[in-house]
């Protein structure tokens, strides 16, 4: 959904990039939202709302947590009305975890089968599951593992430079427009914008939290950081357990 705002002088556009409530770490579908992540997408809604920003187009990730965000979150903001459709881009998706964890155990000596079930076992232990994720991860952003048809991070990259062009593309100027994503997309965004080196934004992906927000203003095809992981619309509530990491 997408309309145009041509009010005002200056030709730039803002977005609001959201990162999606927590999904359900340690179940079998993980690409859903925990019951957490659903009261963490209303509760934002309702922030929004409250803020009237006025938002003229509306994006999201395909991925099942993005677009449950998108639609939660949404339907908070529009709960008199009549609820837009976001316009769902594949190049908003997050890198291919589970391939990735998968190739880091076969690259360990382990079989297809083999390298399964070992993600399963480690799934048992959270705090040992993220310690060889976030290993894995640092070296497929580093090139060191790769496999048949894995994205690698140069090509992550020039997916995400290409979603934000056809946004940009999309919306025209002074248009705000909500974006749901997911952490890998953020921190991709943010080095993006702001040159940060790859060991800076590898770190930084780990540190976005659940149903945050980033504002990114856009002129002349080029992005600008104005604020960055916000979750005042949890700070209010105060009540700590509504913010998370994963």
């Amino acid at each position: 959904m997408c309309r145009r705002h041509l009010s005002g002088s200056s030709l730039m556009g803002v977005l609001y990039v959201i990162r999606h409530g927590q999904a359900s770490f340690g179940n079998e579908q993980y690409d859903q939202l925990s019951e957490l992540g659903m009261v963490q997408a209303r509760i934002l809604g309702d922030f929004l709302h409250r803020c009237a920003i006025g938002f003229d187009c509306f994006y999201s990730g395909p991925k099942r947590r993005q677009t449950q965000t998108a639609f939660i979150t949404m339907g908070q903001m529009f709960a008199q009305g009549s609820v837009p459709r976001p316009i769902v881009l594949d190049e908003l998706s997050e890198y291919d975890a589970a391939r990735i964890i998968k190739r880091y155990f076969e690259m360990q000596g382990l079989s297809g089968e083999a390298a399964v079930a070992k993600i399963k076992e480690t799934l048992k232990d959270p705090s040992y599951f993220f310690g060889i994720f976030k290993k894995a991860v640092w070296m497929w952003f580093s090139g060191e593992l790769q496999d048949n048809g894995l994205e690698s991070r140069a090509e992550f990259r020039t997916r995400i430079t290409r979603g934000l062009m056809r946004i940009g593309a999309q919306d025209g100027p002074n248009t705000r427009s909500a974006v749901f994503t997911s952490g890998g997309v953020i921190a991709a965004i943010m080095q993006e914008s702001t040159g940060i080196s790859d060991d800076a934004a590898f770190e930084l992906a780990w540190d976005i939290r659940n149903a945050s927000i980033s504002v990114f203003v856009h002129r002349s095809g080029r992005l600008k950081l104005l604020s960055f992981n916000s979750v005042a619309h949890f700070e209010m509530e105060a009540d700590p357990s509504l913010i998370t990491y994963r």
